[in-house]
């Protein structure tokens, strides 16, 4: 538990434990927390790809324009 929220700290992520209930355990609590993190780091970060893909592709369109007769 506690290498998975440095690693948030690590990269500027502030973890927030919200509807704690005592009926799971120790085990299935940290398990659905590293689920989560992952799942928001990877919505991150093909987000950021798919801005920069779709950059990347404006731009390509722009220069295909130029050089068209």
């Amino acid at each position: 538990s506690e290498l998975v929220f440095s690693l948030c700290e690590h990269f500027g992520v502030e973890v927030i434990i919200i509807n704690a209930s005592e009926d799971s355990t120790f085990e299935e609590d940290l398990a659905n927390d590293v689920i989560e993190i992952v799942t928001v780091f990877s919505a991150r970060l093909y987000g950021s790809r798919s801005d920069e893909n779709k950059q990347v592709m404006e731009r390509l369109q722009e220069v295909a324009k130029e050089l068209s007769p």
